[in-house]
């Protein structure tokens, strides 16, 4: 493998030492946290008995859903181990303990909360790619909407749909369990279609209950919905693994029939589509009211999400940047029915029957997400023109869990209005992670009766300053992403991924065919070598890379750097980006993983 040696002493910055700080933070916090929640066998100390409906399976895997991605970013090594060991864990308790999961995978829930467990296990490649296990798993997992069971059609392939809003292991669900119908109508998650009122306490009544029931059967649970996207980034798990080209082609027919049916829309996302593939043709042509999507509370986010991380996926695999205008259009389509109050642009939340309604400030989430993964000009110049008004907002940086994704500050870093972003990070996730794992250690709960979402409120595994600074990424989509990281390293001498100890990562600059990183050697007395991988999965392609006057022309995905103690070192790499077939191998794995 071609080398450049680092050989420049360096002060050391007070960014690489905050950023080692912090991976030693969580490498100490992890355990605490593991063996403060989790039995022997791993599996989390909660009822016995599952609470019924309302809540979800993805909550019991949010407990360590980010822990794969951070052992492949540089986390200890027990932080590796325990990531498989808790997903085996967990499964095992949702299946033999709750009823949640059958064959290992969930029976029939919705894609927008299958897609924040599902994360869980898409990282897990990254952290151990040769587990042949893991392997066909995924394989398992994404033959369930290849249709490779017979016994369990979760896709139509004529009409290029998920047949219901709920799938999984047991197939498509087309009657919703009768205590989510409540929650989802009480929360606005759906509409029941433009001839129906919802009579006000519908539940009182039983002849009324079974009523409103039958029509969210019959209105809701038939068809595709916009977070179904989520299974893109499942499909394309399994083809990381394996390179099989029906994996491609299967996010290539998806992903491309919701681009034509939003075309075909005007250039409005639909939220709903029929059984037989047509928009709107179980609401009498009304392309909102489904499930998650424009009339719910949270449905502007949902379906951002769900497209943000299908188009990465879809990107990722094929190379081909048409489907980023899937989002654009979805970007687009707000801005255009937006308007600007004080300065600053608002952006409707929801379409009902009423109309665009619910101006608010754009997440920004999807629009960076889109910037970094085009690196065009107009999606950044869009990125202005949601700033505008909120600049100061653009700016700050405070403290936030992993599920609070804000990559704002980071972008305005890349632009050069806040050299001390580094820093101000690195701080807030330290101030995070003591934070949570204060919260562990005075926690007297009983446990078995704990809230679903404390675990994910008190995970000390906070990654946020490490993606962005590391791999120069926006933070990948909680809601079933796949990382998106420029760069990636790895540790030759110790055969695994992640930074080697003492090392310390800063990209610095990003366009469409470079990247500008440096690399740090904190040891006083250790030369480190680092090897550096063009993307998160080897998709990308280095030309040459230069380090002042010294230069290499690399023509592949990998090359390595020497470190010197106490050295640091400038890297200019230029880059072919999505050239190449994506892959979890490793650096020494040649052309093939070799799976054990």
């Amino acid at each position: 493998m071609q080398t450049l040696k680092g050989q420049t002493r360096t002060a050391p910055p007070l960014w690489a030492v905050l950023q080692r700080r912090l991976i030693d933070a969580i490498d100490e916090a992890a355990p605490i946290f593991l063996e403060k929640y989790t039995r022997p066998g791993g599996s989390l100390i909660w009822m016995e008995e599952y609470p019924g409906d309302g809540v979800w399976a993805d909550d019991l895997y949010e407990a360590f859903f980010n822990w794969p991605h951070y052992y492949a970013l540089g986390g200890s090594e027990y932080t590796g181990v325990k990531a498989l060991e808790e997903w085996n864990a967990i499964t095992r308790q949702l299946e033999h303990d709750y009823g949640r999961v059958t064959r290992e995978f969930i029976n029939d829930d919705d894609w927008f909360h299958n897609a924040e467990n599902y994360i869980y296990f898409y990282h897990l490649g990254m952290a151990d790619p040769t587990n042949a296990e893991t392997r066909r798993r995924a394989q398992r997992f994404a033959g369930l909407y290849l249709n490779d069971d017979p016994a369990v059609p979760n896709y139509d392939p004529e009409h290029r749909i998920v047949r219901s809003p709920c799938s999984g292991s047991k197939g498509p669900l087309f009657q919703m369990r009768r205590g989510e119908i409540h929650y989802d109508l009480t929360h606005d998650h759906a509409t029941l279609g433009p001839s129906f009122d919802l009579p006000a306490n519908w539940w009182e009544d039983p002849a009324t209950k079974r009523r409103v029931e039958e029509q969210f059967d019959q209105v809701v649970m038939q068809g595709d919905v916009t977070v179904n996207l989520g299974v893109v980034a499942l499909v394309a798990t399994a083809f990381l693994h394996t390179g099989e080209a029906r994996y491609r082609a299967w996010i290539e027919e998806y992903a491309g029939a919701w681009i034509e049916r939003t075309e075909a829309n005007g250039g409005i996302v639909p939220d709903n589509i029929g059984p037989n593939g047509i928009v709107g043709e179980m609401r009498q042509g009304q392309w909102w009211g489904g499930l998650y999507g424009w009339t719910g509370r949270y449905g502007h986010n949902m379906m951002a999400h769900s497209i943000t991380a299908a188009v990465e996926a879809a990107l990722l695999v094929t190379g081909e940047n048409r489907y980023l205008d899937l989002l654009r259009m979805h970007m687009d389509a707000l801005v255009a029915h937006g308007r600007e109050e004080g300065g600053r642009l608002l952006v409707p939340y929801k379409h009902t029957d009423e109309g665009w309604t619910d101006f608010n400030p754009i997440n920004p989430n999807a629009p960076i997400h889109l910037w970094a993964a085009s690196m065009e000009e107009r999606d950044w110049q869009r990125l202005e023109t949601l700033r505008r008004g909120a600049e100061d907002e653009w700016q700050q940086v405070g403290q936030r869990g992993p599920r609070s994704l804000d990559d704002r500050a980071w972008t305005r870093f890349l632009a050069g209005e806040s050299p001390e972003y580094p820093e101000r990070i690195l701080q807030a996730n330290y101030r995070e992670v003591c934070d949570r794992i204060a919260k562990v250690m005075d926690d007297e709960q009983d446990l078995t009766q704990l809230d679903v979402h404390w675990w994910q409120q008190v995970n000390p595994v906070v990654t946020e300053a490490l993606v962005q600074l590391t791999t120069g990424a926006p933070q990948t989509i909680y809601w079933g992403g796949l990382a998106q990281g420029r760069v990636r390293y790895f540790d030759g001498e110790q055969q695994r991924s992640g930074l080697p100890p003492d090392v310390a990562a800063l990209v610095t600059g990003l366009s469409g065919d470079s990247a500008e990183l440096t690399l740090v050697n904190l040891s006083t007395s250790r030369t480190r070598q680092v090897i550096v991988g063009a993307g998160s999965f080897g998709e990308h392609c280095f030309g040459r890379v230069r380090a002042g006057d010294e230069g290499l022309d690399v023509d592949g995905t990998y090359f390595q750097v020497e470190l010197a103690p106490a050295s640091q070192v400038e890297l200019s790499l230029a880059m072919r980006r999505y050239s190449q077939q994506p892959s979890f191998r490793l650096p020494w794995h040649g052309e093939q993983i070799p799976y054990r």
